[in-house]
């Protein structure tokens, strides 16, 4: 959760760098966290699966995280010709991490709500 945020938060962080140092800072915090992001994507997908299917939820994973880094850059291009800046799509970009963040916050929430209707 935290590394969504994190990454989501630099996103929109570069647009506010106008100094190059600035610039590799927020490229450093956003990496690092990126790198926490995809080292834990497998327990949790061990986790939630089991080991029987764990490579499947991996793949299928991967295969939903190449849509918008594929359909994202046409995009940000759209973007900068009808507004001329990126900008924009800096912000749009850091906005998904953000939502997704904030929803895996509910889940302990959700999941202690379970167990009480269990008992």
């Amino acid at each position: 959760v935290t590394s969504f945020f994190f990454i989501g938060l630099m996103s929109m962080m570069i647009p506010l760098c106008h100094v190059f140092g600035g610039l590799i800072a927020v490229c450093l915090f956003m990496g690092l966290f990126d790198g926490c992001f995809i080292c834990i994507m497998a327990p949790i997908a061990f986790e939630l699966v089991g080991a029987q299917d764990v490579s499947q939820a991996i793949g299928f994973l991967l295969g939903l995280m190449s849509i918008p880094m594929t359909v994202g850059p046409p995009i940000a291009g759209l973007l900068r010709d009808r507004l001329g800046s990126y900008d924009v799509a800096f912000y749009l970009a850091g906005v998904p991490p953000l939502i997704g963040g904030a929803i895996l916050c509910t889940i302990p929430w959700v999941h202690e709500r379970q167990k009480l209707k269990e008992r």
